[in-house]
């Protein structure tokens, strides 16, 4: 049994790997800037900490075996920006694990994290990376795809989209690639780089299936029993949209540096996942049925 602290447990894939970790027979601890109430499994202690700022985070990982860290933002609001959380907070809990002696890191990056700013958000990620492999501390890097699963934001935005417009609206060509990963793979990854020890390495991963984003409307359009008209929208033709859905809505269902990514691919070899961790991930195809309820 190792003693794990977690940046980000509350989060989509913090939900879901606190869970497999604590099933697993491990004790956690999560990070956190306040009381925020919310699930989390039994037993796991709290402890209060700011990861953008570093106030208290050095204590709260003192004690522990390894740290996961998964405090990231997708979308820049106010102070919450892709420089101070994802580059900025990876630099502090990189910092506060080397100074409280945790002997592993394995830190939740994104396929496709680049040093190019053209991308802030890739760009962040990587510069993240970055932090993490030059701390000192033995670390993991897990770069996953685009995640699915219970409580995940891409997919179940889709539904939405699709839900709520008479024809369904495809960015650009709809030829743009992806590999979606079951939330459940990625924390049974995560288990498995807590319980073999840190390996320093760079490890991206992903689903079974390359599917471009028309190939997943159809399979969710399939999932909902619903036959609306795909129609394809000129990336600049949905841009000024976007950069006002993205002021205005809490929860846009799409934002402008998201429109800029589909451009690249977020893809990676289709066997990572066996090769790497030494299991068959799960089909997208195979088990979007979840879908049917949002």
């Amino acid at each position: 049994m190792a003693r794990i602290a977690i940046t980000g447990g509350t989060g989509f894939v913090g939900l879901h790997t606190s869970r497999a970790l604590a099933a697993a027979g491990h004790e956690l601890r999560l990070v956190a800037r306040g009381e925020r109430r919310g699930p989390r499994p039994a037993g796991a202690q709290v402890v209060r900490a700011d990861v953008v700022t570093g106030e208290g985070l050095t204590a709260a990982l003192s004690g522990c075996d390894a740290v996961l860290h998964l405090v990231a933002v997708i979308r820049e609001r106010g102070r919450q920006t892709f420089d101070s959380v994802n580059r900025g907070g990876a630099e502090n809990v990189a910092r506060a694990a080397r100074e409280a002696g945790v002997g592993h890191i394995v830190h939740v990056s994104a396929v496709g994290a680049d040093p190019d700013p053209a991308y802030p958000y890739l760009y962040s990620k990587w510069q993240g990376e970055q932090a993490i492999r030059g701390s000192g501390v033995p670390f993991d890097v897990l770069r996953p795809s685009l995640m699915f699963g219970i409580g995940d934001g891409f997919f179940t935005q889709l539904v939405k989209l699709i839900r709520w417009n008479p024809v369904v609206p495809v960015p650009g060509d709809g030829r743009a690639m992806f590999q979606p990963l079951a939330i459940g793979d990625l924390a049974r990854i995560v288990v498995q780089c807590v319980e073999t020890g840190p390996k320093r390495r760079v490890a991206e991963v992903g689903g079974p299936e390359w599917m471009s984003l028309e190939e997943i409307i159809d399979v969710i359009k399939g999932v909902m029993g619903t036959r609306r008209r795909n129609v394809h929208v000129p990336v600049q033709a949905i841009m000024p949209m976007a950069m006002i859905f993205d002021k205005v809505m809490s929860k846009p269902p799409v934002t402008p540096d998201q429109l800029k990514m589909l451009a690249k691919s977020n893809t990676t070899h289709p066997d990572a996942v066996r090769r790497q961790f030494g299991f068959e991930p799960q089909s997208f195809r195979d088990n979007a049925h979840y879908l049917q309820d949002y």
